[in-house]
């Protein structure tokens, strides 16, 4: 396949500045594997990369929930060919750190990641280790492009490791949301209660499988009606400090607890150790994803989680600063924007 020399990209070059500029191609060394990229996902972390935090290093393409098709290959790398569609794992780690070691790879001492720390998705092509890429031939790319993401979800539901026939209290119904809340249901969880500030993504939710729906402004009356002793799963994809602070009280004596939004780093919460004590509890974090993309793409494929609806904004490379405006103001009717750049290729209006 003949390549161009440059590409299309789109830059962080510092904090809240989005420019759009040909960038050289990706060099492919021994061991990548050089992907076109067919639609890049955006995430609360492009927001905070945009801010200038999370590990940012600015000047930088983000994006690292990615599907396209692989154009070349290193020298080393077998198991692929040119113009299967493929997805990443943008977690990159050194192996031999004692993180790495523990199996605890997405806590690497030497983090790297696509999109992060390194030249991502947002741009027409993308280069990876061929180590961290996953056939995703017999998927489309509206589906495939949540196979990180939904990675992530993967982890905190090993983390979780929910009991069949258990409940589960969700707060948030985004995009993050109403994937957690399906990885609950396919897990085990028979019965789903999910709260969130809009009507239409509550709406959303009960079409994807939520028993019950409540708005946040009157949900606490009405859960207690409904589970008057609690849940044995209570879990948000907020990242707002204040429901996080709320989920104790839902907890049924035993049950679980699972921070997976990603509040402020400078925020705390006030809870009672005593009700963790009194009530048995147990309290779990989820960072990132862990190994999990195949567990993301067995969902995808049997049909488990349905992701199709999330998208309700599809843009070009010239929209990104439109996507991660909206993901930070949560937009009412918007889930999940997805970039593209053969918009641009293809002529789309910017």
């Amino acid at each position: 396949m003949n390549l161009p020399s440059t590409m299309r990209a789109a830059l962080i070059t510092a904090p809240h500045t989005i420019e759009h500029q040909e960038v050289p191609l990706p060099e492919v060394g021994p061991d990548d594997v050089l992907i076109q990229v067919e639609l890049a996902g955006v995430c609360g972390t492009d927001a905070h990369l945009l801010e200038g935090h999370f590990h940012a290093k600015l000047p930088l393409i983000p994006g690292h929930e990615i599907v396209g098709k692989v154009v070349a290959l290193g020298g080393n790398v077998r198991g692929f060919s040119e113009g299967q569609r493929v997805v990443l794992d943008p977690d990159l780690n050194c192996g031999t750190c004692i993180m790495c070691q523990k199996g605890m790879r997405h806590q690497c001492l030497h983090y790297e990641a696509v999109g992060v720390t390194r030249a991502g998705g947002f741009a027409e092509y993308v280069v990876a280790p061929s180590n961290v890429v996953y056939d995703a031939s017999d998927l489309a790319p509206e589906e495939a492009v949540f196979a990180e993401p939904l990675g992530c979800v993967a982890w905190g539901i090993t983390r979780l490791k929910p009991e069949p026939g258990s409940t589960a209290l969700l707060y948030g119904a985004g995009g993050i949301g109403l994937l957690l809340m399906q990885a609950l249901k396919a897990s085990g969880v028979s019965e789903i209660a999910v709260v969130d500030t809009q009507t239409e993504r509550l709406n959303l939710a009960r079409k994807l499988g939520a028993d019950h729906t409540f708005l946040a402004s009157e949900a606490d009356e009405q859960i207690k009606a409904l589970f008057p002793h609690g849940f044995d799963i209570v879990t948000e994809a907020t990242g707002v400090a204040k429901v996080q602070q709320h989920m104790v009280q839902h907890a049924i004596p035993g049950g679980k607890i699972l921070v997976f939004g990603v509040a402020p780093e400078d925020v705390t919460i006030e809870v009672s150790p005593y009700e963790i004590f009194r009530k048995d509890l147990t309290v779990l974090g989820s960072f990132s994803l862990n190994s999990t993309i195949p567990l993301a793409l067995r969902w995808l494929r049997s049909g488990q989680v349905k992701v199709r609806d999330l998208i309700t904004d599809t843009l070009p490379l010239s929209g990104l600063s439109e996507a991660i405006d909206q993901k930070i103001a949560a937009r009412a009717g918007s889930i999940k924007a997805i970039v593209s750049p053969t918009l641009i290729l293809e002529g789309a209006p910017s």
